[in-house]
């Protein structure tokens, strides 16, 4: 069977190729089309606000 796909090498141009070269392009990760695999992001830790004291205010006597 016979596919048109996108290579990463010519993404604006198409070719055919035939089951056994889509496989070894989808292997090596050179298809266009297919998304690139993607690895999800460590979750942010919470903000957190350092309290300071004095700078600013008024001061007591």
């Amino acid at each position: 069977m016979k596919r048109t796909v996108r290579t990463t090498m010519r993404p604006d141009q198409t070719i055919e190729v035939d089951d056994q070269e889509y496989s070894s392009l989808k292997r090596q990760g050179l298809l266009a089309d297919e998304p690139a695999p993607t690895i999800p992001a460590a979750p942010m830790p919470p903000a957190t606000t350092k309290k300071t004291s004095g700078g600013t205010g008024s001061k007591e006597s």
